[in-house]
């Protein structure tokens, strides 16, 4: 893999949406590096961008580096992406899930890879097993609702966070402003990291999807996920609020389903979130039964 980039390589925005002048960040942003796209997800995304991409090329790809390959038939084997058989090669996964997925999961695979960390083995294997979940639960929840496509959602569950693993390998008391940010919910959240950090994980998170060249839509909504203007202001693409509603509903119904302590930033979001998928307590609680037996959770 090619040496880590500079954040502050990677060109300033300049959508209308930005909730902050993310120029300001500028030198903060020398300071701090981003992991390079992984070489085989570069050829996957070359020959993702032809017109008639090919599915061996592809499968070919994903085998030669072979923590994509496990990575990518653990998740093709989640109960949650609804096959009704077990996947054991990628060919296998190329023919039941199609292109689009295979690559989107390998992208969420190489984030995870590429941001395991280093002494704190576990901190990072905790965040990302979390991450990971609520991808493919949002991946299910996107099957349910409108506007969404299953893999754009899964690749969206694991990058939304992808700046908190960034931040735990540059200050090594950033678990404790973790800590404490999720205590307060969404509307300090990223208030308390800039407080003692000096920047947030939506900004480094919007900057690496960025010079990994994903979606603009995807990029807007790692940025904008902790801010509620999102729904409020109409020049939000519903694009962006439909990716920004699905990754907190499935952060909920993840706590929901597991048992854990309730989400704080639900409290925030529940209300615009509910409204613009036009859902009901009912909804949610049929939902959340059938991620629960899909995990045979009971």
């Amino acid at each position: 893999m090619e040496d880590l980039t500079t954040l502050a390589a990677v060109p300033m925005p300049t959508e209308k949406i930005m909730p902050t002048d993310i120029s300001n960040y500028e030198s903060i942003l020398k300071d701090l590096s981003i992991p390079p796209r992984p070489e085989a997800l570069t050829r996957i995304f070359a020959e993702m961008s032809q017109d008639d991409p090919d599915l061996n090329r592809v499968g070919k790809i994903v085998q030669s580096d072979p923590a994509m390959t496990a990575g990518v038939l653990q998740v093709a084997n989640s109960p949650l992406l609804g096959l009704n058989r077990k996947v054991g090669s990628i060919s296998q996964a190329l023919s039941l899930l199609g292109l689009k997925n295979i690559s989107n999961i390998a992208t969420g695979v190489a984030i995870r890879q590429s941001l395991k960390g280093g002494g704190d083995g576990k901190a990072f294997q905790s965040f990302w097993d979390a991450a990971e979940k609520t991808a493919l639960i949002s991946a299910y929840l996107a099957t349910q609702l409108r506007g969404i496509a299953s893999d754009v959602a899964f690749t969206f569950g694991l990058f939304h966070d992808c700046g908190v693993p960034l931040l735990m390998m540059r200050f090594p008391r950033y678990k404790a402003t973790l800590a404490k940010a999720k205590t307060q919910g969404s509307g300090d959240f990223t208030t308390i990291e800039e407080d003692d950090t000096g920047t947030s994980h939506s900004i480094l998170g919007y900057f690496l999807a960025k010079s990994w060249g994903l979606p603009d839509e995807l990029c807007q909504g790692v940025l904008l996920h902790h801010d509620l203007s999102a729904f409020r202001d109409k020049h939000t693409p519903g694009g962006v609020r439909n990716l920004i509603g699905l990754v907190h509903l499935a952060e909920y119904m993840q706590s929901r389903v597991m048992g854990n302590s309730g989400d704080a930033d639900w409290i925030q979001f529940e209300e615009p979130i509910m409204e613009h998928f036009g859902l009901g307590e009912e909804d949610v609680a049929n939902l959340s039964d059938a991620i629960a037996e899909a995990l045979h959770i009971h």
